[in-house]
């Protein structure tokens, strides 16, 4: 008989907890070996570069490359080493701010020029205006300055200041001493109610803010007369994880599902959930989405086109199905570390196939299939694929091929368009911010453009006509009536959007854009 059967139930317990710490104190001292001997050998490594390398090294520098180097080998584009420099950049992206005076400029007639002071920034209150001309920058002249040149030189560190000579009418000159400060961009713009009650607005990225801008700017297009919603968040990257489950739940009712994340660690595992009333029940809403939209805008189109609450219109996402965690380092520095995956209510994944394999299409029947509540069909397999695909994934042809000739000269294609936009709005041209483009000003910009010594085919800008005719009649907007009219413009020039604004027409509940569809 064997004798282990005589031992109480409580012996045998014990051994096997003895057993089980005996075997886990094995794998523990087998992992510490391990990193002890990882250790010694980088150390090794170390040693005898900074000792016998034919160069001396920067020792610091090395460790950062080895750091960055170790995270480049899991090949994760999303893991990586982040410099102090960088780390400052990334948490002033997550404010959707950056350090600067405020202003936002353009090159015309070769010069930086005033299109907007933003508002409470220091340029507006040094009394900047719209059409001053930047003349010289802390003592260096601005002639021939490219935009980006301009913003890099505009912007540094916090409570630096810089000196701009500015040109303002005929010849006046002043001269503004600018302290920068913390500029925060809108994270949702081009708000505007379009016919038949469709409001429309575009969040750009989901920083801090997104939740409270997305709330006061449907807030505003209700009170406008706004009766259903287009949700624009094309070439939107995302951001923050939880401001977009705080968008998503604005919109849904509680107890419903958002995201779930998934990982090794326990604190990798979550599910999100709806936890407050729907703010604005029973308004139909369309959301846009295409190949630039990502991260937490992909939760936000998923979860809502898993319950049912809104028709997506587009081409397919970007496909960023993970989730990081940034860790400070000692030095000033942190690593970014993907710890999870996020999967839509349904469990679709949002993550794009590796790099080796071809990517899916729009409807591509490889797609694993999953149906909503309701019994719509929607698809897995990397991004989200839109209910209605629509609009162009690449640039119009002919676009492109007028871009290519003119090359290197692109920069300069947008000054003569903006030099002709003016020379119209100061000729009294245009009289309506929503006009018809003329093909006689096409002509009139075509000779402009022959005069600066752009090199074209007459055949290309024809074929390109409707493309230059957009291009010229936003600017007009811009030069006429400002910013906010041109973006209106866009926005009822926009293919995807009016598709959107003719389903949401018709729908007078939110399940009526799927049965209009």
């Amino acid at each position: 008989m064997n004798r282990f059967r005589l031992l109480p139930p409580t012996a045998l317990i014990a051994i096997a907890l003895l057993s089980g710490a005996w075997l886990l104190g094995r794998a523990l001292d087998r992992d510490e070996r391990r990193s002890e001997e990882g250790a010694r050998l980088l150390d090794a490594v170390m040693d005898r570069v900074r000792n016998s390398y034919v160069e001396p090294v920067d020792e610091e520098q090395l460790w950062q490359a080895a750091v960055a180097g170790m995270l480049d080998e899991l090949g994760d584009p999303n893991s990586a080493y982040i410099t102090p420099d960088r780390l400052e950049s990334l948490q002033l992206s997550a404010s959707n701010a950056y350090r600067g005076v405020g202003l936002s400029v353009d090159v015309i007639d070769g010069w930086i020029t005033v299109i907007q002071p933003r508002a409470g920034s220091p340029a507006e209150r040094a009394g900047l205006q719209t059409g001053d001309r930047l003349i010289e920058l802390d003592g260096k002249s601005m002639q021939g300055w490219t935009v980006q040149e301009a913003r890099e030189r505009l912007r540094g560190p916090l409570g630096s200041t810089v000196r701009l000579v500015v040109e303002r009418g005929q010849g006046t000159r002043i001269t503004v001493t600018l302290e920068r400060a913390d500029i925060r961009n809108r994270a949702v713009t081009r708000a505007v109610v379009l016919d038949g009650g469709v409001g429309y607005l575009a969040v750009t990225t989901f920083s801090d803010s997104t939740e409270a801008e997305l709330i006061s700017m449907v807030d505003s297009l209700r009170r406008a007369g706004a009766t259903s919603l287009v949700l624009d968040m094309r070439n939107n990257p995302g951001g923050l994880l939880e401001q977009g489950v705080g968008v998503a739940d604005l919109f849904l009712m509680p107890g419903q599902q958002i995201v779930t994340t998934r990982g090794r660690s326990a604190n990798a595992n979550k599910t999100y959930v709806d936890s407050t009333a729907e703010r604005w029940g029973g308004l139909p809403m369309a959301v846009l989405v295409n190949g630039l939209t990502a991260s937490a805008a992909e939760i936000v189109a998923g979860a809502l086109q898993d319950h049912d609450r809104a028709v997506v219109l587009g081409r397919v996402s970007y496909g960023k199905g993970s989730a990081q965690t940034v860790y400070p380092l000692d030095n000033g520095a942190a690593i970014s570390l993907t710890e999870a995956r996020w999967f839509t209510p349904l469990g679709r994944s949002l993550e794009v196939a590796p790099p080796d394999e071809e990517p899916l299409a729009d409807a591509d029947t490889a797609r694993p299939l999953f149906r909503t509540a309701s019994g719509r069909k929607v698809y897995g397999g990397g991004g989200i694929v839109p209910d209605i695909a629509v609009g162009d994934s690449t640039l119009d042809p002919n676009e492109r091929r007028l871009l290519a000739e003119l090359g290197a000269d692109v920069p300069r294609w947008r000054e003569a368009l903006t030099a002709e936009a003016r020379a119209l709005v100061q000729a009294r041209a245009v009289r309506d911010s929503m006009f018809t483009t003329r093909p006689e000003w096409r002509g009139r910009l075509q000779t402009r453009m022959r005069a600066m010594g752009l090199r074209f085919t007459a055949s290309t800008f024809a074929e390109a006509s409707a493309f230059v005719d957009r291009r010229l009649g936003d600017e007009i907007a811009r030069q006429g009536w400002g910013a906010a009219y041109a973006q209106r413009r866009q926005v009822r020039g926009d293919v995807v959007v009016q598709r959107a604004a003719e389903l949401l027409r018709k729908a007078r509940a939110p399940q009526d854009v799927f049965v209009a569809e």
